[in-house]
């Protein structure tokens, strides 16, 4: 990650034919010129200036320590990293490190939001939940001022915990072959064979699944045959195979987890009834 952006974004006018376009600019990072996204003139972007001061802002509100920003795309989304400070933060008897993200896109594929939250547990797993407490879309001028931090701050701890104690009801919930193979089929979608005997969907056996499956069944040797232990396979999967970004806080890694979680989510709530 970087401690700083050394960059900014600008628009400017986009001739087309000879004739400048009224209703569109171009998104340019201001070190190379390249094009982040061709917008709207009624598009108003969050600037990495901006972003500094949120990110100094954050800082001197206390509690957090500025772990530095990550680029995708070029530029085109960025995000910084705030380890939180707390101490003893454990979920289910694991240590946790948790972390508050700001995220901002120069392309509209995403709003500016406050209040992102990742969680990094057993052996360098990797997962983050995104937990908006603040987001404005890039339709008129904001300013790192603008923000409420306090506000913001209060939200994600509630949000925090709120999900912590939904996650540690995963132990509760025991997993069986099926659940598992429906995880698989829900996670491969495009991957699916056949039917088996039982009428289970099954998954094509490829390297991709079988590293998969070494890492469901190393999780739930260790944790339990229960959600918990099939929500760290996932992310020891999606950890050591595909994670590209910090915390897997974007990408194919973040994809599954967010969908891996969604099926366990629907499984407690099965499980509860």
């Amino acid at each position: 990650m970087k401690t700083e952006l050394g960059w900014e974004v600008h628009t400017k006018q986009i001739e087309l034919g000879g004739h400048i376009l009224k209703d569109r600019v171009a998104l340019m990072r201001s070190d190379n010129d390249e094009i982040l996204g061709i917008r709207s003139n009624n598009y108003h972007p969050f600037t990495n200036r901006n972003m500094q001061e949120l990110v100094d802002r954050i800082s001197d509100f206390g509690g957090f320590r500025f772990q530095g920003y990550s680029e995708f795309g070029g530029g085109r989304k960025i995000l910084a990293f705030f380890q939180n400070q707390e101490s003893n933060l454990k979920l289910c008897g694991q240590d946790v490190k948790d972390y508050l993200i700001i995220g901002n896109s120069h392309d509209a594929s995403s709003k500016l939001f406050v209040g992102t939250s990742n969680y990094m547990f057993r052996c360098e797993n990797q997962f983050s939940e995104k937990i908006r407490t603040f987001e404005r879309r890039h339709d008129r001028y904001v300013s790192a001022h603008d923000i409420p931090i306090d506000r913001i701050i209060r939200s994600y701890q509630m949000g925090r915990q709120a999900l912590y104690e939904r996650m540690a009801k995963f132990q509760q919930v025991k997993v069986d072959y099926r659940t598992i193979q429906d995880l698989k089929a829900n996670l491969f979608a495009t991957e699916i064979e056949i039917l088996d005997t039982k009428e289970f969907i099954k998954v094509k056996e490829t390297s991709r699944s079988k590293k998969f499956d070494e890492a469901l069944a190393r999780e739930i040797s260790e944790l339990g045959n229960t959600l918990w232990g099939l929500f760290n396979g996932v992310t020891r999967y999606t950890s050591s195979e595909i994670g590209n970004s910090f915390g897997n806080a974007s990408g194919a890694a973040e994809k599954m987890n967010r969908a891996a979680m969604k099926f366990c989510m629907e499984r407690l709530a099965i499980g509860q009834n």
